[in-house]
Parts: structure tokens; sequence; C-alpha cells
């Protein structure tokens, strides 16, 4: 009786040990040695990728440029025209013809604060140095794959979950909450997925993005083009015609 009560404790523990071994910094660089290697993510400075976009029904080819430290532009074709929406590290801009003009407009404050925060370099990436902190939360299933749940807590307070594949280590689910707008406060959840070869590093060709399980955007990416020299014109708004 004694050993059948060891044998079913051994059973309840051993699983907590498990994942109380695996080390939340081994975790992270699981994660960047797989994919490239931590040199390699110190050194990525820019991406271009090609990309078709599902949103509202509506299938939309793109174009998405980041560089360091947070620049940002994305191109996408809408019934023979472009909208562009970027931002140069200080100023959020974008064209939209479909709103009646293709001069340059500044966006609003709201989302300027939103794009400040979509940093270039992954936030786990030397977290430490950014004043960051992480925590293993234990194991949690996403759709079917058991996965490390690690949760980051930025300088700022701003609190952000991974879900790293226990297999491969690579993040297959993250999940932040809205800071700004009519969705504020609601989490999104984005999935990851179809982890490819580019160059020297492990890409993911698919993202989706859900809130509430409910789908909002789907993004199948076509091509990458690493390190590419991005001039910083790219990314600044334009003088309109008329102040030229």
């Amino acid at each position: 009786m004694k050993r059948n009560i060891f044998i079913t404790l051994l059973a309840f523990v051993l699983p907590f040990y498990t994942v109380v071994a695996q080390d939340v910094d081994e975790i992270i660089n699981n994660y960047f040695e797989n994919t490239g290697g931590l040199k390699a993510w110190a050194d990525l400075s820019s991406m271009k990728i090609t990309m078709v976009m599902e949103m509202q029904g509506m299938q939309l080819e793109g174009t998405m440029y980041q560089k360091k430290p947070n620049m940002q532009r994305m191109d996408i074709s809408v019934q023979g025209k472009t909208i562009v929406t970027a931002y140069d590290g200080e100023t959020g801009w974008m064209i939209n013809p479909m709103m009646g003009s293709e001069d340059p407009q500044k966006m609003p404050p709201e989302a300027v604060e939103q794009m400040k925060d979509q940093k270039f370099e992954s936030e786990l990436l030397n977290y430490k140095e950014k004043g960051h902190s992480v925590e293993l939360q234990g194991t949690e299933e996403v759709e079917g794959t058991e996965t490390y749940k690690i949760q980051l807590t930025k300088e700022n307070g701003d609190v952000e979950y991974y879900f790293f594949d226990t297999e491969y280590f690579v993040p297959i689910m993250e999940r932040r909450s809205v800071k700004v707008g009519p969705s504020k406060g609601q989490e999104v959840e984005t999935y990851i997925s179809d982890y490819q070869e580019v160059g020297d590093y492990m890409m993911p060709f698919f993202i989706e993005a859900k809130s509430g399980g409910q789908s909002i955007q789907k993004m199948t990416f076509t091509a990458y083009s690493i390190n590419e020299d991005l001039d910083d014109s790219l990314f600044i708004m334009p003088v309109k015609s008329e102040e030229e």
C-alpha cells in the first residue's frame, strides 16, 4: 500500500520538477541558438518582408520594412493604390489614397504611442540589460502543443507572455494586451508557425492574430531580405508638395 502511494506521489511530483529544472534563461538561450545563434540575432539590423495579408474578408499584398532600433514601414496594395504606414523613431505618418488624399499625414498620438513600443530587436534578447525581467510560469498546451509559458515584465511595467514549444524552443504564440484605441485592455494572441531557413536564421512564414478566439488578421510571408541596407529616408515622412 505504501509503495502504491509513493508511486502515485512520484507521478504527480515529477512533471513539476521537470518544469522547474528547465531554467527560464536556458529556454530563452535555446530559442536564440536554435534559430540562428545569439550573435546573429544581435547583429540583425534590418528586414524587408513581402507578404499576403488577410483581414476583414480581404486578401492584400504588401511589403514590410523594419530597421533598428524601431523604424518601421508597411506598404499595402488596395485596388491599385498603395497605403503606407510608417514610423521613423519619433514621427508616425501615413499615406491613405482611399481617404481621398495621397499627401502624407501624421498619425494620431495614440497610434504613434503604439508604434513606439514595437522595437525591432526582440525584447527577450539581453532582456536584463533592457531592465526587463522574466518568469517561467510552468507549461501550457497551445493548440495541442506543450509549451513553456514565460512572462516578460518590461521596464515600464507592461507584461507580455511567450509560449515556447518544449521540443524545439521556438515561440508558437505570444499574448499581450492592447494599450490604445477602441480595443484597449483586450488581449491579442499572435500564433506563429511555418518556421523556415532564411540565411543563418529560422524565421516564421505564417502569423495569425486572434482576439477573443476570433481571427482578426493573417499574414503569410513570401520572402525575407535580411540586413539589407535600408536608407533612413524610407521611414521619414515626405514633405508635402505645397511645402516643398
